[in-house]
């Protein structure tokens, strides 16, 4: 079942038919660094926008062009695109740049430390990632909110702390 291409000197794959997938073809899709960058390109990318703010880099952030790669193919411009861990804002900064509207969502202190400064960056024009290759040159504007306490304890009740306007 491992194919090696007509001739046989192909890059070995994995042979699955039609009758085997679960829906329609399976992908064959390799996006390679040149196109979707790299975790090195990103954390060049985050450390020059946010070095003066004093964060600290991630180990592991995405590589802006990673994110108009996935982003051109899910979405259009418009589009609601959620982020339930925001990290250092790279899906965030892409879609606003991308004309995609968003929700981020971060529990770490690196929501005000990281996403805001970012962002405002992005607000304001930055020309870092695809800034060019989308022809960004700022505008938009974001909300950033906190929530309040959490709603129910461990075991489900309601926190007598949170009042029920609030809830």
């Amino acid at each position: 079942r491992i194919w090696w291409g007509a001739r046989g000197t192909a890059t070995p794959r994995v042979k699955k038919f039609l009758s085997e997938a679960k829906q329609g073809v399976v992908p064959a899709t390799l996006w390679l660094h040149q196109d979707a960058g790299t975790n090195a390109e990103a954390k060049v990318e985050v450390r020059n926008l946010l070095s003066s703010d004093g964060a600290e880099v991630f180990m592991t952030p995405k590589p802006e062009r990673l994110i108009k790669q996935v982003l051109s193919i899910a979405s259009d411009p418009g589009d609601l695109i959620l982020d339930s861990f925001l990290g250092s804002a790279t899906t965030a900064a892409t879609a606003h740049k991308m004309g995609r509207r968003y929700i981020g969502i971060e529990m770490g202190d690196h929501a005000k430390t990281h996403c805001v400064p970012r962002l405002k960056k992005v607000v304001e024009g930055e020309q870092s990632g695809i800034s060019e290759s989308v022809n960004w040159k700022g505008g938009g504007g974001f909300r950033f909110c906190t929530l309040g306490q959490t709603a129910f304890d461990a075991d489900g009740r309601i926190n007598p702390e949170v009042r029920f306007n609030t809830l």
